[in-house]
């Protein structure tokens, strides 16, 4: 297969970074089809990509390019596609290559005694009937950076609708989910969001507005005996039929192993008994809305502790794009989680608090640090919906408006001055900024943007130094006026 410039650079990178000893062989689709003739090559699919990575010994790295890929064909009941060999599949970042389950079944099953590690992307629509809307992993698996949403698990031949977005478990199950999403996701049985066992590793992670509609765990239900750690997590808006809106930690007649918790929020989740948590859970430096079902949250632990009668509001934004990779739930002002969390004062190494959030923001490593998978910050934090540019001391929004709809323009780095925005689709550009430093012309920052739309279109610039804030309008079926603003900014230096 005769390979672009523009795929080469991930090869490159992967020969520079892989281990020589791995061989790794690189699997690179080319077309969003879901087709299988066989064979990955001059005409490869994702799925012939899978089948040709399990039939390769070793390690193999499949680059998945940009682009919405839809499963039209149907699998095995526990899952579409079947990792059976060592795999890593990398997107080119959550917001650009996307995953469709196209609703005929679950996405991905990695059995026990493989290992995968998928990367940058979005699973979505995935319908599983059992376990796990999107995956179901009885394997080794890593999940960085990705977004798992309006996925589905229902009763059916592999189980009773376990984990609308992801189930993992089994005996030598493992699962370790870092930086990312896992929202709008329903389960029929338990874990709205995720149901998990065996080894468990959460880090920086928001589970929001996932649904079990007839059972337990809003959010995530922890299997008895698992050993589960979760830190810097924001768990809010789940709803469980019965109990756990938030978080459900299975329980039996003998001494089991509570989750460890910490520097995390479990609020605002809603269930008719436990709306944020039940069961046993081990805690520190947390925040619990309603602690009433929960056994372990105390201030002895550095908690803070709601009950039914006073519920703590943990004051959080929307989930929205607010930089990094993968949406969030920023700290609202006066956020009680706003620094509670256990930092690590200079020279001491005892801190828990994550080193950066999960848009990658750098927590403080002094004295205070934020509650959850977000650390509020002045600096401007690129991804989403947020351009930084000028060495990142200017920030940059987009807000659409059409006759019937309106949104957030998904932003998209060019240069360290430039960068662009796309409102409906990731290859249509709509919208070009930027900002040059000309303090040594006539001592300011100035501001241009240029659009290929007629639609409503508010550009808000932030200069994150000293607060100052510029919006720029471009009215409702009106061709996009270019803005050439050599006054912008009157901050220099």
């Amino acid at each position: 297969m005769s390979l672009s410039v523009r795929r080469l650079a991930p090869a490159l990178f992967l020969a520079l970074t892989v281990p020589a000893a791995l061989h790794a062989a690189i699997y690179i689709p080319n077309k969003t089809a879901d087709t299988n003739d066989g064979a990955c090559d001059s005409d490869c699919s994702l799925r012939e990509a899978i089948t040709a990575a399990n039939q390769n010994p070793g390690e193999d790295v499949i680059l998945l390019h940009a682009g919405t890929y839809t499963l039209t064909a149907s699998g095995p009941a526990n899952g579409n596609l079947q990792i059976q060999g060592d795999t890593v599949l990398i997107g080119d970042g959550a917001g650009r290559t996307i995953i469709d389950g196209g609703a005929v079944g679950g996405i991905f099953f990695i059995p026990g005694g493989v290992t995968a590690q998928i990367q940058d992307l979005t699973l979505r629509n995935g319908r599983s009937p059992g376990a796990g809307g999107a995956i179901h992993n009885q394997g080794d698996l890593t999940l960085l950076r990705a977004i798992l949403t309006g996925n589905s698990s229902v009763a059916g031949t592999a189980g009773p609708g376990l984990g609308g977005a992801l189930v993992s478990d089994g005996n030598s199950a493992s699962l370790t989910l870092a930086d990312s999403t896992i929202s709008g996701n329903t389960a029929q049985g338990s874990g709205g969001g995720l149901a998990v066992g065996g080894d468990v590793s959460l880090t920086n992670v928001t589970i929001s507005g996932n649904r079990s509609t007839a059972d337990l765990g809003g959010g995530l239900y922890v299997f008895n005996n698992s050993r589960v750690t979760v830190n810097n997590a924001t768990i809010a808006g789940n709803t469980a039929a019965v109990k756990g809106g938030g978080l459900l930690v299975e329980t039996s007649l003998f001494i089991g192993v509570s989750p460890k918790v910490t520097n995390s929020i479990i609020a605002g989740n809603t269930a008719p008994a436990g709306p944020d948590c039940g069961g046993a859970i081990d805690t520190s430096y947390d925040l619990i809305g309603n602690g009433t079902d929960c056994v372990g949250p105390s201030a002895a632990n550095h908690d803070k502790v709601g009950t039914a009668a006073s519920p703590i509001d943990p004051k959080l934004g929307p989930l929205a794009g607010n930089g990094g990779p993968t949406p969030t739930q920023a700290l609202l002002t006066g956020s009680p989680a706003l620094d509670a969390g256990n930092p690590a004062p200079p020279g001491s190494g005892t801190g828990t608090c994550e080193a950066t959030d999960q848009r990658g923001a750098r927590r403080p490593g002094g004295t205070t640090c934020d509650l959850g998978a977000f650390e509020a910050t002045a600096a401007c934090v690129a991804g989403g919906n947020t351009l930084c540019l000028n060495n990142g001391r200017f920030k940059v929004t987009a807000n659409w408006q059409t006759a019937t709809a309106s949104g957030t323009g998904t932003a998209v780095t060019l240069t360290g001055d430039s960068g662009y925005f796309w409102f409906f689709d990731a290859g249509n550009v709509e919208v070009v900024a930027k900002v040059l430093n000309a303090c040594g012309v006539n001592n300011r920052y100035w501001f241009f943007a240029a659009g290929l739309t007629n639609q409503k279109v508010d550009l808000t610039v932030t200069d994150t130094q000293t607060g100052q804030v510029k919006t720029y309008s471009n009215p409702l079926n009106q061709t996009f006026r270019t803005i050439t603003d050599t006054g912008a900014f009157a901050t220099c230096p």
